[in-house]
């Protein structure tokens, strides 16, 4: 029987990717796959230069979309029965992705969303980019999907440390010792702290680039990867 193939789109950021690929390959050993065989096949399209999601949903962009069915129509062409995209923010063209290129896509934000009300919680902190926010791409599928949940967001000044550590996350900042107020790591555990204490019950970690320096466990934080 012919193994699906999953197309990824990435780049956003290449970190992000890299720590993707790296989350698939552990999760299906800890599940007992033992030889390269029993790994999904996958086709990587690493969308370097695809204009900022964040960028063109706070009206400061070209559009991300032309690129993004590009890269998807590139995926589909080389073999990839479904794809995903490692970027929350560009999840916003999903439909028109789905639309364009005629092809399945993994929706990574339902899955949070249903994760989240799967806890049973009904106040759940959001940090994610200034364009996800803009773009209300967490609104919409609470709205439909668990519309009683309440979204607590950082105060503006806490918003500006979340693009601060996303920047860090793209930069050698993220090497930076353990504690370092510039390293993202301890960027977003402030931001996480300061959702608690505005009242978050749980915390939704909405942008692949946080992953890759700031991996709490599942009782302090909803990560997307």
């Amino acid at each position: 029987m012919k193994q699906t193939v999953v197309g990824i789109i990435g780049g956003n950021g290449v970190a992000a990717t890299n720590k993707l690929l790296e989350l698939i390959e552990i999760k299906y050993t800890m599940d007992g796959a033992f030889r390269d065989a029993h790994h999904p096949e996958m086709l990587i399209y690493q969308a370097t230069q695809a204009p900022s999601r964040s960028m063109f949903l706070e009206g400061k962009g070209e559009s991300f979309i032309p690129a993004y069915v590009e890269a998807a129509t590139k995926l589909k062409n080389a073999g990839a029965d479904i794809l995903c995209m490692c970027c929350n923010t560009a999840h916003y063209a999903l439909d028109v992705l789905r639309k364009e290129v005629n092809i399945p896509f993994v929706n990574l934000i339902e899955e949070v969303v249903l994760k989240a009300k799967q806890t049973k919680l009904l106040r759940f902190g959001l940090v994610a980019a200034d364009g996800c926010l803009a773009g209300k791409v967490y609104e919409k599928q609470f709205q439909r999907i668990f519309p009683e949940a309440e979204i607590v967001y950082p105060a503006e000044e806490f918003q500006r440390e979340v693009t601060r550590g996303i920047c860090n996350i793209k930069n050698s900042n993220r090497f930076l010792p353990e504690g370092h107020p510039d390293r993202p790591k301890t960027i977003f555990e402030k931001v996480r702290q300061h959702l608690i204490e505005q009242g978050a019950e749980a915390v939704i970690m909405g942008c692949t680039d946080i992953r890759v320096d700031y991996p709490p466990p599942v009782t302090r934080a909803l990560s997307t990867h």
